[in-house]
């Protein structure tokens, strides 16, 4: 009843108020002596508890808790090193922002948008090869095969213009 008054001066109960704004825990009324085995000690404990001036007892998060400011954190550092990296400029054309959502993995579709792997161009940097186009106008970029390249024409008009 202390928690639900909004006229509540005890410093103790202002305190838990705003603990329990902070968190997902819900409280619920028990009778406190109605013949169930075990009532009365919690009952005798919430009084006590209730007496004090200070909380005594902390709680430390919770495993979810834990989970979701871990992966807050992950996601931070990850943005912070994809902001300030030189590399990836063709990615960060498809990709601002870093998202744990966009995590899988399919082959070819990981070359087009990191531009690595079977491409001319990647293959002429890593390992010294032509890495000329097979349509044989230019170096073999994802950028070339996805918007210029006269081999993809047909395909390329099949898109989606969008």
């Amino acid at each position: 009843m202390a928690i639900e008054s909004t006229e509540e001066k005890r410093r103790i109960i202002i305190e838990i108020k705003k603990k329990l704004k902070l968190t997902k825990i819900q409280l619920q009324w028990i009778w406190a002596h109605n013949g169930t085995v075990g009532n009365k000690r919690p009952d005798a404990l919430a009084k006590l508890a209730a007496s004090k001036d200070q909380i005594d007892t902390e709680f430390g998060p919770s495993k979810a808790q834990v989970r979701y400011r871990g992966k807050v954190l992950l996601a931070t550092k990850w943005q912070e090193r994809w902001n300030n990296s030189e590399k990836q400029s063709w990615t960060k054309k498809f990709f601002k922002e870093v998202k744990f959502s966009r995590l899988f993995s399919d082959f070819y579709y990981n070359q087009v948008l990191t531009s690595h792997g079977v491409l001319g161009a990647h293959q002429k940097r890593l390992f010294g090869k032509e890495g000329g186009c097979p349509c044989g106008e230019q170096l073999e970029t994802t950028e070339h095969i996805l918007l210029k390249c006269k081999i993809w024409g047909k395909e390329r008009d099949n898109w989606p213009k969008s």
